[in-house]
């Protein structure tokens, strides 16, 4: 490798965001609305990176199944995390009411609580690669059923999960390249799943802090999505993105909880069912200019929803009784835009594409990213000497 002399200038390469490998995860639940995250832009991956294919040793759980989710560019010179901040988001018409939440698990087992797997079922997953750089990933299905226990120290806890994961499969398609102006990627993803089920029923008891809780919860759904997006990096000051989302879902949940705490005189049942099907398109713009990042989506949402819950019981001393049936049918809007200001120190490329690899090695350290911590901007030092932290 040529040795360049102490004030040399960097070939553009060295300046230019590099790719990062998209990891396999769970599949979200079924959604018509997108995640509420900071305005990160899609990923970018190289199409030598699918070129390696899952081994036997390698399946993953019944509730692990494989799935695509992009991530976010990292520029060389950029620290690790991405900026972190809440959009600002609004809903008109239907697009709340026609969207059904419900039927997960209300009970956590503690730490040191003994589970019993009576059905383990991971199915046969698949990844393989196909024409033009794509690749296709699934499981023909999945299956679990457990018992979980514990008893000590005041606390018992007994419950009884099961979860069943349908045939589903999910298509992803990366293409990027480098040019005189700057690097330019696109994406493609999208995923269908037939059918997903879990229920969970049981009972915990806390007598420490006197709270005593019996819940039985259960739902299912399905949903089918794709995203398409294009991004352009002119370096890594300015760069912007477009994304187009389109996705439908449909659900349906029932669950029942029974609540007893002497401490606050509260011993109420409450029950709830619920189901819904949806459909929504969204698109979103966005980008950076120096270290100022912002987006805006907008999207429409269809769909029909019913809903209806009650409960009974004494609730902090008073006696309640409540009953609330709901139903939508219609169309209604979705927008949010979000706009942050990154006022954290950044390593100028140089430094970080030199001398954390070199570093790393002679620390022994597993990550080029933990071999150096960057420094703390002028902001970061103010707020940690005001809370008193390093």
């Amino acid at each position: 490798m040529p040795v360049r002399r102490v004030g040399s200038t960097l070939p553009r390469s060295s300046t230019l965001p590099t790719s990062t490998v998209s990891q396999p995860k769970p599949p979200a639940r079924a959604s018509t609305l997108p995640a509420a995250t900071s305005a990160v832009k899609p990923a970018v991956t190289t199409p030598a990176a699918t070129a390696n294919k899952p081994t036997a040793t390698t399946l993953p759980a019944a509730s692990t199944p494989t799935a695509v989710e992009p991530k976010p560019v990292k520029h060389a010179g950029a620290p690790e995390g991405a900026p972190s901040y809440s959009p600002w988001e609004r809903t008109t018409g239907q697009a709340s009411d026609v969207a059904v939440s419900g039927g997960d698990n209300k009970l956590t087992a503690p730490p040191t609580a003994k589970q019993n797997m009576f059905v383990d079922k991971p199915g046969r997953p698949f990844q393989k690669d196909t024409f033009g750089g794509g690749r296709l990933s699934g499981n023909v299905g999945s299956m679990q059923a457990s018992t979980t226990s514990h008893s000590g120290n005041g606390v018992h806890h007994y419950s009884a999960q099961a979860e069943v994961q349908g045939p589903h499969a999910s298509y992803e398609l990366q293409k990027t390249h480098a040019g005189r102006f700057g690097v330019s990627s696109a994406q493609l993803t999208g995923e269908a799943n037939t059918f997903k089920g879990q229920a969970q029923a049981g009972v915990s008891l806390d007598r420490n802090e006197h709270a005593y809780t019996a819940a039985l919860t259960a739902k299912a759904e399905t949903g089918v999505g794709v995203t398409a997006s294009a991004n352009h990096d002119f370096n890594r000051h300015v760069g912007g993105y477009v994304k187009g989302e389109a996705k439908a879902s449909a659900s349906a949940f029932a669950e029942g909880v029974a609540t007893l705490d002497p401490k606050t005189a509260t011993a109420m049942l409450s029950g709830q069912v619920g189901a819904g099907a949806t459909a929504g398109a969204y698109a979103t713009a966005g980008g950076h200019v120096g270290r100022l990042h912002g987006s805006v989506t907008a999207g429409a949402v269809a769909g029909a929803a019913a809903q209806a819950g009650g409960k009974v019981g004494l609730e902090n001393g008073f006696l309640k009784h409540s009953a609330d049936v709901n139903t939508a049918l219609g169309v209604g809007t979705h927008v949010k835009s979000d706009v942050a200001l990154d006022l954290r120190h950044h390593v100028k490329p140089g430094i970080a594409s030199g001398l954390r690899p070199a570093l790393s090695g002679a620390m022994g350290a597993p990550a080029p990213s933990l071999a150096i911590e960057p420094e703390k901007s002028g902001v970061e030092k103010f707020f940690a000497k005001a809370f008193h932290r390093s």
